[in-house]
Order: C-alpha cells, then structure tokens, then sequence
C-alpha cells in the first residue's frame, strides 16, 4: 500500500522545499504576523492586502488551467498528469477571493461588472506587477515551477488560513455595513479566502489531507533533479516576492498619508512603529505613550479650531 512520505523522508519533494525555505519561511512568518495583526485595525489596508493577492493566485491558476486544458510540450504534458494526481476545484482561490472583493469594495462597486471593470483597468503596483510577472514567466519556462505554487501558497494558506479566518471573525470593523445583513454574515461572506470548504472543519481537514498526499506521491517520481532545484529556487523566490509585496503595500500607504493631519495618519504610523520587528518592548511601550500623548494633542488642536 503507498502511503505518505514521512516528515524526513528527504526523497519527498515537499520535504525538500520546507527545509530549503524554511530561513525564508521563518521570515516572512514573522513579518505577516505583525502586518497582519496591523491590518486587523485598518480596513483599508487589510482590503490592499486580499487585492494584491486575487492578482497573484489569478496568475497561477491561469498557468494552472493552460497547462491542464492546453499542454503541448513534453514538460507540459509532465506537468499536467501530475497536477491531475492531486489537484482539487476546492483548492481553486480566485473565485473565492473575488466573492471576497465584491463585499470589501460593495460601496464602490455594487455590481459584479463595475467590480471586474476596475480589476481588468486597474495599474498595479510594481512590485505586485513584478510578481504576477514572474508567476506566468517562472512557468511558462519550466511548467513543473507550477508545483511550488501548489506547495509554498495552496498548502500554507490551507495551513494559516483558519487561524486568519478566526481572527477576523472578532475584527468586525473589516468590513462595510449592510442593513440586511447580520454582523455574522457580513463576516462569513467576507472571507472566502481562508475558506476551502463550506460544509466544516472535517471537510477541510480531508481535503487537506487529500491534497497533500495526493502531492506528495505525484511528485516523488517522474520529476528530474534538475527539476527538482528549478522547483526550490522558485519557491525561495515566492518567499521574497510575498515580502515585497506586503512591504510595498505597508509603503504605499505611508506615503499617501504623510501629506495630511489626521487621526488615521497618527494610528497609522504609531500603530505601524508598535507592530514593527525591529523595536524593543520598552521602545514599543514609549511609542504607544507618544501616541496617547498625540492624540490628546491633536484632539486639543481640533477642539480650538471649531470651538
């Protein structure tokens, strides 16, 4: 009977990319967390965030379903009967993410067409443009590079996805209001993302399990070495462009805020500064004390002002 490759079966493809990415893996963990916990206090932000990445995991799947439905070079048709092992429609994140989008931007766009309208015309980001090119070029020239999407984003998002999705549940100012909806819907509808299926918790855990044995059996054999170190550069390299991408978007709004006094620009930076790896806990307790004493101040300006 085959069974699943154990955690140091260096053999197994998985195995290999979670030890050759785990400085990077470490890394990045740390800097999602306090950006995430960040954006747990700034809709604005967090709506950035799921954004960027309905662009990322549209540009894989795009991949995913060429190789699948159009595969015409040797490595193309590798790559198809391999990802037709283990590749599941649940896994599929785009869709989810624009359910996603369509609440988190409802003021804005309250038809789905004006919603895909501003997707298909918006500019993106450098950085993000950067990394939506690299997934199509990664791919379109060595098709396996696809299994290091399917491994680094599918399974770790699987992994921290329900860990986010109960954080969110008690952030509630995340996302617009809606007369006809409860607080507990609004939240449900709004985060597809971190959801891979709707019928619970054991379903997920199975489909979970499904698809990583499913991987890690269909990548054993059948992949070269050569392969095989192409696969680990580009997961090292989705590590680096994840960081980007979260730092261009803690950047950009930055700079768009620097320009204007207000409240959002005080708890924008001195809560920024406290979530920051690179301060001490003492550092971080002086910065909260500046900002009580900002804002008391600013509040001090804004009441002589119109009174």
């Amino acid at each position: 009977m085959t069974t699943i490759p154990s955690p140091t079966d260096v053999g197994a493809l998985a195995n290999r990319i979670n030890f050759h990415t785990r400085d990077q893996h470490n890394k990045i963990d740390k800097q999602m967390s306090a950006k995430f916990a960040f954006a747990m206090k700034h809709g604005f932000i967090y709506r950035q965030g799921v954004l960027a990445f309905f662009y990322v995991f549209q540009a894989i799947e795009q991949e995913l379903d060429r190789l699948r439905q159009e595969a015409q070079t040797p490595e193309e048709e590798q790559t198809r009967d391999i990802l037709n092992q283990f590749w599941t429609e649940e896994f599929r994140r785009a869709p989810r993410i624009l359910q996603d989008l369509e609440l988190l931007y409802a003021k804005e766009f309250p038809t789905s067409a004006s919603l895909r309208t501003f997707l298909e015309e918006t500019t993106l980001a450098p950085e993000l443009q950067g990394f939506v090119d690299y997934v199509h070029a990664s791919i379109r020239s060595r098709p396996t590079a696809i299994l290091a999407y399917c491994h680094v984003l599918y399974l770790a998002l699987f992994a921290g996805g329900r860990v986010m999705r109960s954080t969110i549940y008690r952030s509630t100012g995340l996302f617009p209001k809606f007369p006809n909806l409860t607080t507990e819907e609004v939240v449900r509808r709004g985060t597809n993302f971190f959801t891979f299926s709707d019928a619970g918790v054991q379903a997920e855990n199975q489909l979970r399990k499904n698809y990583k044995r499913g991987y890690e059996l269909a990548t054993r054999q059948g992949l070269t070495e050569e392969q095989k170190l192409n696969i680990l550069d580009v997961s090292n390299a989705i590590f680096e462009w994840n960081t980007r991408v979260v730092t261009e978007i803690g950047e950009i709004n930055r700079q768009e805020l620097m320009g204007k006094l207000s409240f959002r620009l005080l708890t924008f930076v001195i809560e920024e500064w406290q979530y920051s790896d690179k301060l001490t806990r003492k550092q971080k307790s002086l910065v909260l004390a500046t900002g009580v004493v900002l804002q008391i101040l600013m509040m001090y300006w804004v009441l002589r002002k119109f009174f």
